[in-house]
């Protein structure tokens, strides 16, 4: 049985959030909250393009005997592959579980997006090519996920440039579904102007395309070998280590620093992000970040890339020949020695104290660290220093009296009648530490109590709109009439009004009638 006759089945690569704005535009236009309550059957899911949530709940509510899966939703339809392909198993997992519930998607941090410095891509924007083959194709257009990578500019497809919109993917308005047939009304073909790529921008996003098409879990700790393999290859190493100079030098070269600093890249950002690759990999990186460090070793062969990267069989690092451990071994007199003054050090600081005490502590500990780990992490255990907390580090009744003598001094310093409606987050947002002071509201009695008894309602805030338009009027020497101070009021009479908002309003009209001629 199918609950939402109308609801169009996905294509291939349209985005979820397409879908749902193709679902608005078969219906009559339907408003945002009506179509998620009928899809999720909760008004609060955030319209998210890239990594929708609630995935769930729609195919359970739209199709109970359903052709398609949230698996498939989410590896086909959503930008999931992409996003989290060079993430840990452990955020994967993370990602997938919220994209299933309709709690909050916590994606730009978990996935380092938002800490990213690049120029990344904040606009909706289309293919004009791909838009046409859709009109043939299907005979409507719709938002193809293929569009929507961070770092690309234009379509994997056709190497053109994207046409921009001006509407933000996310901006202000969390619930609304924006579908492609409303922005090619704003734009006649004559008016598009089709621009191909520099070569650069054409391999990155069909690198992304091979991304979004071949979602492969490989492990996260396989990328270390990966790119010290990699480095040994191109014989980028002196021993053991590699030559973190000559492998930045090899890939600007291939990209151009033009074209690197067109992208965002600082030398410092360069060097701390690509080039920290070839390292052990302790923290992840945007997918956009290993396509330019890897890709220059290819020769800008995606397929053969992919192979190597997603090859089981990839050998673990092995050393050259000439490197020996035997500079790391010592004596057991010379390690004996450093243990027992080691021992004397702990005894007398304390473990962290002993390593900075002077200079040759340092290096013992480097030294013991390198030599016997083991022993020196048991040792520090043994001997670690007992620090008594003080559980009671903050006077609550002082900063309670402190915190709401500021409110009443916010209070009569914003007394008049034009300050904006006085709620409980406005009273808050006037204290310097107001997320420390709503955490413990329990602690503060006499603040509590304060934000009870003065935070304005709703109801309160009409009213004293109500005066301020009745004062307007007065000043101007004009009677008015109800249904003209409600508007002045901005009050919405098409909605219930309380008892309170209309005996004011009463009170109102009556005042104006006294104090004017």
């Amino acid at each position: 049985m199918v609950t939402l006759p109308l609801f169009p089945e996905p294509y291939p690569n349209e985005l979820f959030y397409s879908v749902l704005a193709r679902y608005k535009v078969r219906c009559g236009l339907l408003p945002d909250k009506l179509l998620l309550e009928d899809v999720f059957r909760k008004k609060t899911v955030i319209a998210s393009p890239e990594m929708p949530n609630g995935i769930a709940r729609a195919v359970e509510n739209v199709r109970p005997s359903t052709m398609f899966s949230a698996t498939d939703i989410i590896s086909k339809h959503t930008l999931f592959p992409l996003y989290t392909a060079f993430s840990e198993a452990r955020i994967k997992e993370k990602m997938f579980t919220q994209m299933l519930a309709c709690k909050n998607n916590t994606y730009t941090t978990s996935l380092g997006i938002a800490t990213c410095a690049l120029k990344q891509n904040h606009f909706f924007r289309y293919c004009p090519v791909c838009v046409k083959e859709q009109l043939e194709l299907f005979g409507e257009p719709f938002w193809d996920r293929r569009w929507f990578g961070l770092f690309t500019n234009c379509c994997p497809v056709h190497g053109v440039h994207f046409v921009l919109t001006n509407d933000v993917i996310h901006g202000l308005s969390r619930h609304t579904f924006r579908p492609l047939l409303d922005e090619l009304a704003f734009c006649s073909e004559t008016q598009i102007n089709i621009k191909y790529a520099f070569w650069q921008e054409e391999l990155i996003a069909k690198a992304t395309m091979h991304l979004v098409h071949n979602h492969h879990q490989f492990s996260f700790s396989q990328l270390t070998n990966f790119y010290h393999q990699l480095a040994l290859e191109r014989n980028f190493n002196r021993g053991h280590y590699l030559r973190q100079n000559d492998i930045s030098h090899f890939i600007k070269g291939y990209w151009t620093w033009r074209w690197l600093k067109k992208l965002g890249f600082t030398k410092s950002y360069f060097d701390g992000n690509v080039a920290s690759l070839f390292r052990k990999h302790r923290k992840q990186h945007m997918y956009v970040m290993h396509m330019i460090a890897a890709l220059p070793f290819f020769n800008g062969n995606i397929g053969n890339w992919w192979d190597a990267l997603t090859n089981s069989s990839i050998p673990s690092i092995q050393h050259p020949k000439n490197y020996s451990k035997s500079s790391f071994q010592h004596s057991e007199e010379t390690l004996e020695n450093w243990k027992h003054a080691w021992l004397i050090l702990l005894r007398q600081y304390g473990p962290k104290a002993a390593r900075y005490s002077n200079c040759d502590s340092e290096k013992l500990y480097t030294a013991l660290y390198r030599a016997d780990k083991r022993w020196l992490l048991q040792v520090n255990h043994q001997h670690r220093v007992q620090r008594k907390v003080d559980l009671i580090r903050v006077s609550w009744q002082k900063r309670d009296f402190a915190m709401c003598k500021l409110l009443f001094r916010a209070l009569y310093e914003e007394n008049d009648i034009y300050s904006p409606r006085r709620s409980r987050r406005w009273f808050l947002s006037c204290l310097r530490n107001s997320a420390t002071v709503e955490k413990n509201l329990r602690q503060l009695p006499l603040t509590n109590k304060f934000l009870k008894a003065y935070s304005e309602s709703y109801e309160d805030y009409q009213c004293r709109r109500l005066i301020q338009s009745a004062r307007f009027f007065t000043a101007k020497n004009l009677r008015v009439n109800p249904w003209k101070l409600y508007r002045a009021a901005r009050i919405n009479t098409q909605r219930s009004i309380s008892s309170v908002v209309t005996t004011t309003c009463g009170w109102c009209i009556d005042w104006i009638i006294k104090n004017t001629k």
